[in-house]
């Protein structure tokens, strides 16, 4: 019910359902009224219970079309700042201890990430309870781990993110046996951030894989992060021209991310 009513439009559902429901009841009460007392009660109990899962109902199918909007402002259209803003409410109605104030946070944080603030990404991260049943527990942990990973190698954090990327590769180790199809998904980010962070101490990488691997991911806001790398990579290897088409990709194609706007401001100067 709090998430419902934190979202402006489920929020409407729940009280034009609620006026709904009385005005059902009040016209059952009135044509009804020649009932038994017992039987004009259990008839009016019913129709409540049905108006008010219908209510419901409707309110979470809102709820979570809100949510997949606001999601889609940060993955697809690169607008971190706006993003946060309309998602912070979202996050704190989550109920505490559940699986959905991990994932919450995990998305909160990645708006934190994309405007800049990584640091505050990393406080924003909440670690699944203890009272969260397995195989959940553990998959949600691996995405947390996953996420910390990312924010040090987005801050140029290396010892931070050497600590996160070993962790992060143990939990999908163990994750083998309970969930194969999860391990095999997250050894694909494993490998990458590898890469990642072999970029930020002095190593080079195959700009050609990588180009690969950036035309297989599925959003704006994961193509941009290796878009990153392949810019560090054509650096490394010394690579002006490379470089120079990589940096005007990610200011064309980087909509509001702190990356991209201090990549235009760089631009500016130098014109």
């Amino acid at each position: 019910m709090k998430l419902y009513w934190k979202l402006n439009k489920s929020r409407w559902i729940l009280v034009a359902g609620g006026l709904a429901t009385l005005l059902c009841l009040a016209v059952l009460a009135v044509c009804r009224r020649q009932m038994p007392p017992w039987q004009l009660g259990l008839t009016l109990v019913l129709a409540a219970g049905v108006c008010l899962g219908a209510t419901w109902f409707a309110a979470g199918m809102v709820a979570s079309a809100c949510q997949q909007s606001m999601l889609e402002q940060l993955h697809l259209k690169l607008q971190p700042d706006a993003f946060v803003a309309a998602y912070a409410p979202v996050a704190e109605a989550m109920p505490p201890d559940s699986a959905g104030a991990v994932t919450a946070a995990v998305n909160l944080a990645d708006g934190y990430c994309a405007a800049g603030d990584w640091q505050q990404a990393l406080a924003t991260l909440v670690q699944p309870s203890a009272q969260l049943a397995e195989p959940k527990r553990s998959a949600l942990q691996a995405l947390v781990l996953r996420s910390r990973c990312r924010y040090c190698l987005w801050g140029g954090e290396v010892p931070g993110a050497e600590a996160a990327l070993q962790t992060f590769a143990r939990q999908v180790e163990s994750l083998r046996e309970s969930n194969p199809p999860l391990a095999e998904n997250l050894q694909g980010d494993v490998e990458l951030y590898q890469t990642w962070l072999g970029l930020l101490t002095g190593h080079t990488a195959d700009c050609g894989v990588l180009e690969q691997k950036m035309q297989q991911l599925p959003t704006k806001l994961a193509k941009l992060d290796v878009c990153w790398m392949l810019l560090l990579a054509s650096h490394a290897a010394r690579d002006e021209a490379a470089e120079k088409r990589y940096k005007a990709l990610f200011r064309q194609e980087g909509g509001n991310l702190a990356a991209a706007r201090t990549l235009r401001g760089a631009k500016a100067a130098e014109g």
